[in-house]
């Protein structure tokens, strides 16, 4: 059953354009501001554990609804409990499509609208409680949205796939709203931080961490996937030595290995250099890489499944 809710979250995902509409926020917004200013009212900041604390004062309340829900759908029958399972799925998903808007941007960047190309980027990098302000020439623009797309495959999608496999419905939505967490309170992945919100850098650190946390498992899939789905050889470089593989930064993995796989240059610095027609090719490669490992999981997840109905 696993299998069939993902198979149908994901192809809602990237066939109903529409869906994007109904991942509303606006709810979590006002709940964290609510509870923090309650548990601000408990917890002295000033405390090492009032960051972890604060984390799981705030998230615990959204777990336990959700698993409780659960549970009585499950009790109500397989039905209730697949189309309960199938809507936080497809809700914990996104929540942007994300080959719609890298299409945006490439369409742009095509006929030469480096303002409207910067525009859809922005748009790309843009959640619903932090917007970041992207600037520079077309080069460095389409380097941030190859790394962009690579860390939006995992957040977006395996990640929520991951941890909907192992916890269920309350595991995608644990790591969409950690996500979320980390775009308000910790600036997402550019490490920029929204105003007014660095005095509190306890809460901050405890989101980041729990977003490694989350995202170590989901980090390395993310390798392996991109070494099938680009060139296996080439991904092996990105680590030094073994341990890199375990002990590497989350994103940084991701990163380097999406980029090995298509023998693409880490280094930011030497994209300066190139074209408008070679910026469009590495995004829409990069973007190609991350249909082909979707594909790859799909079909990872089937194979399980499979074996599992035999055995």
């Amino acid at each position: 059953m696993e299998f069939i809710t993902i198979l149908i979250a994901v192809a809602v995902e990237q066939y109903y354009k529409d869906v994007d509409r109904y991942r509303q926020f606006g709810w979590f917004v006002s709940y964290c501001d609510w509870m923090q200013q309650k548990s601000t009212a408990l917890i002295p900041a000033g405390s090492s554990a009032s960051g972890p604390v604060r984390l799981l004062i705030l998230l615990t309340p959204l777990v336990v609804v959700v698993a409780f829900v659960d549970g009585i759908f499950a009790g109500m029958g397989s039905f209730f409990s697949f189309i309960f399972s199938l809507a936080i799925l497809i809700y914990s998903l996104g929540p942007k499509d994300l080959t719609t808007q890298v299409e945006k941007y490439l369409a742009s960047l095509s006929s030469g609208d480096t303002e409207g190309a910067l525009l859809h980027a922005n748009a790309f990098f843009t959640g619903h409680c932090f917007e970041p302000e992207i600037s520079g020439s077309p080069a460095t623009i389409a380097g941030i949205m190859k790394r962009g797309i690579l860390l939006a495959f995992s957040n977006r999608i395996l990640a929520v796939l991951f941890w909907f496999i192992i916890l269920g419905p309350v595991g995608a939505l644990l790591y969409r709203l950690t996500i979320l967490l980390l775009e308000r309170f910790a600036g997402g992945s550019f490490g920029a931080c929204p105003d007014g919100d660095e005095s509190d850098s306890e809460f901050k650190s405890a989101i980041q961490r729990l977003y490694m946390i989350l995202g170590w498992v989901p980090a390395r899939l993310c390798v392996i996937t991109f070494a099938l789905a680009g060139s296996f050889a080439d991904t092996l470089l990105c680590w030094t030595c073994a341990s890199d593989f375990f002990n590497k930064n989350n994103d940084e993995l991701i990163v380097a290995s999406g980029l090995h796989a298509l023998k693409m240059d880490v280094e930011p610095d030497n994209e300066t250099e190139t074209d408008s027609a070679a910026d469009v090719t590495g995004v829409e490669q990069v973007l190609a890489l991350v249909k082909w490992s979707l594909i790859i999981v799909i079909t990872v997840i089937a194979l399980m499944t499979i074996v599992g109905w035999i055995y």
